[in-house]
């Protein structure tokens, strides 16, 4: 949606939903646990962002447009614009478990980018503290039971992972020399409420680790930059 204002002021807003699946979820490095089942494999693809909301605007001041005089080129000219932006996580894949290799398929015998899955024993997003010490439900994945033969039963994207939420904005100070030429002030601020965006998630399951579901990395605090622009 757009609502366009007088002079150059306007106000956009867009939201998206979508919704990815897929049984290889990247071309290299997610190889299937089980060769002998690509259906187990099915699951949200990496961009999976299933909701994505963005706003933006642009604000002329209406006073002293011309900027005529002393008073109308220290009042006249300031705009001020911003984007806020908000969007859910994307889908984590838990992966790890014990030292063995319970289907026997040699996923543990060397590097692999076979990631062998745990057991998956309820909702690990259900009642999730979201914490930065543990974001998802550890609780809800095990190893295989001992004397079963088998890979875990995990599902790809079985995590939602951190969204996010920010405000970036900025304040313009346009000075008219000519009708050809002239100087922009701009202070632009991202993140500007400098909210913690969690984004990193520890997915290696390891019965007993105090490092498992916790945030290992976050998005950019607030910054804030200045500068001129001169046209002519």
């Amino acid at each position: 949606m757009q609502k366009k204002f007088r002079g150059s002021s306007l106000v956009n807003l867009s939201y998206t939903w979508s919704h990815a699946l897929t049984d290889m979820q990247t071309d290299r490095s997610t190889a299937p646990q089980n060769t002998y089942c690509s259906r187990c494999e099915y699951g949200p693809a990496q961009i999976d962002r299933r909701h994505v909301l963005t706003a933006n605007w642009v604000y002329d001041l209406p006073f002293f447009v011309s900027q005529q005089g002393f008073i109308g080129h220290v009042l006249g000219g300031w705009e001020y614009s911003g984007i806020a932006s908000a969007a859910s996580g994307l889908p984590l894949t838990v992966t790890g478990g014990s030292s063995i290799d319970p289907a026997g398929q040699g996923v543990k015998l060397a590097a692999s980018v076979s990631g062998y899955r745990p057991d998956l024993t309820g909702d690990p997003n259900a009642g999730a503290p979201h914490t930065f010490n543990q974001w998802f439900n550890t609780a809800a994945f095990a190893d295989v039971p001992a004397g079963q033969f088998r890979p875990g039963n995990e599902r790809r994207g079985a995590v939602t992972g951190p969204g996010y939420y920010k405000f970036d904005m900025s304040l313009f100070k346009n000075i008219k020399f000519t009708e050809s030429t002239s100087l922009q002030f701009r202070a632009e601020a991202f993140n500007v409420f400098n909210h913690t965006n969690f984004q990193g998630v520890n997915t290696s399951f390891v019965p007993g680790s105090t490092v498992f579901g916790k945030v290992n990395s976050t998005r950019d605090p607030r910054i804030m930059q200045l500068a001129l622009k001169f046209y002519f």
